[in-house]
Formats: C-alpha cells, sequence, structure tokens
C-alpha cells in the first residue's frame, strides 16, 4: 500500500500544479488584450516553472509502474488526465488569441509608420530646411 500511496500523493501534486497551470493560463488571458508585457512575461516565465514541475512528477509516477494495480488511483489519473486536455485546449485558445492580437499590433505599427511617412515625404518636405537658405538661388 505504500506505492499507492506515493501515487496517490503525486497524483494530488500533478492535480494541484494542473489547477495553478490553469490560473496562470487564465491571468494570460486578461492580459493579452491589455498588451501588458511585463505582467505577461512574468506569468510565462511562473507557468514554464510549473511546467517543469509537472514534467517532474509525470517523470516520478511513470518511475512508479505498480500504481496501476490499485484500483482507488484510477478516479484521481482520469481526473488528472481531464484536467490537463482541457489545459491544453485553453492554451491553444490563448494562442489563437495572442497571435490575432499580434496581428492587430503590426497592423497598427503599418499604418503609423505609413502615415508617418506620408507627413514627412509629401505634406510638409521643406519645413526641415534651414530659414533663410536660399530656395530658388541663382546658379
Amino acid at each position: 500500500m505504500g506505492q499507492g500511496e506515493d501515487a496517490r500523493s503525486c497524483l494530488q501534486r500533478k492535480l494541484e500544479i494542473l489547477e495553478e497551470i490553469a490560473a496562470k493560463t487564465e491571468t494570460l488571458c486578461r492580459f493579452i488584450p491589455d498588451r501588458k508585457m511585463t505582467g505577461i512575461g512574468r506569468v510565462l516565465r511562473e507557468r514554464n516553472v510549473l511546467i517543469d514541475a509537472l514534467a517532474a512528477v509525470n517523470a516520478e509516477l511513470t518511475g512508479t509502474l505498480a500504481w496501476k494495480s490499485v484500483p482507488d488511483i484510477e478516479p484521481l489519473r482520469q481526473e488528472a488526465a481531464g484536467k490537463q486536455r482541457q489545459i491544453l485546449e485553453r492554451s491553444r485558445q490563448v494562442l489563437q488569441q495572442a497571435i490575432e492580437e499580434k496581428a492587430c499590433i503590426a497592423a497598427e505599427l503599418k499604418k503609423s509608420r505609413v502615415h508617418r511617412q506620408v507627413r514627412n515625404q509629401y505634406v510638409t518636405p521643406y519645413k526641415s530646411m534651414l530659414p533663410g537658405c536660399r530656395f530658388n538661388k541663382k546658379g
């Protein structure tokens, strides 16, 4: 029963980590439309640490194969697998949202560059000339 308890604690830890990752994913979802890059970077770093911890727990679970014979652990394992699928789907949605926001930012930058180019080259081309210089100076 010792390995069963170890596996149960590993699965509980896995569920806790998955809950934290889900919370970080929702935080990312709020930061992306606001374009809060500092917050996005911080949350991504924290999420990366959690994913590394999840990988360590998964490695620990795959290392002990005797827990598969314990019937009480199967509901926990199924719950963890379901939660992991939900997080993956939500992460895909957040990634798609980030890609759309990136395209929007790129369009805004392009529009601002075009506007600046038109203003500088066509609307006020002589503004940069020094006052008093003879524009129509005889050669």
